[in-house]
């Protein structure tokens, strides 16, 4: 039996990390330890995410809590952990999910240590150096000797830059096995109606509360536009730390309790539209044919803007102004959504496809 240590931080690495530990338990080759980095007082893993995936049961994890400092105390926090882990556990493999410093930091101490680190999602590239989760990509694909990449973009990305093809492998997006797993609890919460929204009434808006619009110029650009769009529907917007007192004086714009990822991803299914300035519902907006746009200049799954219904428009307020106006009128653009389909192997199985190559491969 080998003994596979996985480990994720925060939501994206958590929504990768549950649907492979979930397919690894059922699996008598193996015997999986997942370990989840969070920040003092904020949850390991989300509880609707470990319902779904067993982590609701004691001892099911192994946690490692960060204090307050700044990013290069978090990756040290995190490597002195994870090589007592490592030293206690003795892992055949460990295999890094997501890409901010949880993962940089497990690769790193499995690489000092010996032992083969394997990457989820891996190869994605927004080629923004000024974005620290694009470095640690690198850095934590240089450190591995496997990867499983979720679109055909990170086997170009990788070869390219030099790492063996026999290396790479394609098994597909595991936090699509979230969604589909999640949305099966999320269909029993009508989330949408419960706040008194008929479904695609509204168009959803998720910010970044330390990205472009906490600063004073884009948030009052942003104002401005969610001021425009409420004039057409009504704007919902999940409350956020920080949210600037401004946004309740827009008259159809509502601002509800943070939700679940289930109640989030239902709220997102039943929306008209996504506008964004993160990547993290990218993916889930095109599997669910929900058309978004992206307030970034670039992004690391570029097969959501080839393939899906995503968009990136920045920050160019006369842009994004048209495009809402375009979505909110159906049928104006029909040669455009005849691209919109689901990536392929986005269809929930990714996880049980990666057991199979490590079937062969470890």
């Amino acid at each position: 039996m080998k003994k596979l240590l996985l480990v994720g931080g925060g939501r994206p690495g958590n929504l990768l990390l549950a649907p492979l530990y979930d397919a690894l338990k059922h699996n008598e080759a193996y015997k999986p330890v997942a370990l989840f980095v969070a920040p003092e007082g904020v949850d390991p893993i989300s509880g609707d995410l470990a319902a779904c995936f067993g982590f609701d049961e004691a001892g099911s994890f192994i946690a490692i809590s960060l204090p307050k400092g700044s990013a290069v105390e978090h990756l040290a926090t995190v490597m002195t952990g994870i090589e007592k882990v490592i030293a206690s556990e003795k892992p055949d493999l460990v295999m890094v999910c997501g890409s901010d410093n949880a993962a940089l930091g497990a690769a790193l101490t499995a690489a000092k240590l010996g032992v083969r680190v394997a990457v989820v999602d891996a190869g994605l590239r927004s080629y923004d150096r000024s974005d620290g989760e694009e470095i640690n990509r690198i850095a934590i694909d240089a450190m591995a000797e496997y990867h499983f990449v979720s679109e055909h973009s990170g086997e170009y990305n990788l070869i390219n830059e030099g790492v063996a093809d026999d290396k790479v492998f394609f098994p597909g997006n595991l936090s699509i096995d979230s969604l589909v797993k999640l949305m099966e609890q999320a269909n029993q919460m009508p989330v949408s109606r419960a706040h008194g929204f008929r479904p695609k009434s509204y168009a959803l808006v998720i910010l970044n509360p330390a990205g472009h619009f906490s600063r004073k110029e884009p948030l009052e650009m942003m104002l401005r536009l969610l001021t425009e769009i409420s004039l057409k529907t009504t704007v919902l917007i999940p409350q956020f730390n920080g949210m600037d007192p401004a946004f309740t004086d827009i008259e159809n714009l509502k601002i509800i309790d943070s939700l679940s990822h289930a109640g989030l991803l239902m709220l997102l299914r039943d929306s008209v539209m996504l506008l964004t300035d993160t990547e993290e519902l990218q993916s889930e907006a095109t599997v669910m044919n929900v058309p978004c746009l992206t307030m970034m200049e670039s992004a690391s799954r570029p097969v959501t803007i080839e393939i899906g219904t995503n968009v990136l428009v920045g920050l160019d307020e006369e842009d994004i102004i048209s495009r809402v106006n375009d979505i909110l009128q159906p049928g104006k653009h029909k040669h455009e959504s005849s691209r919109s389909k689901i990536p392929e192997k986005w269809d929930g199985a990714a996880a049980a496809r990666i057991v199979t190559i490590l079937d062969r491969i470890v």
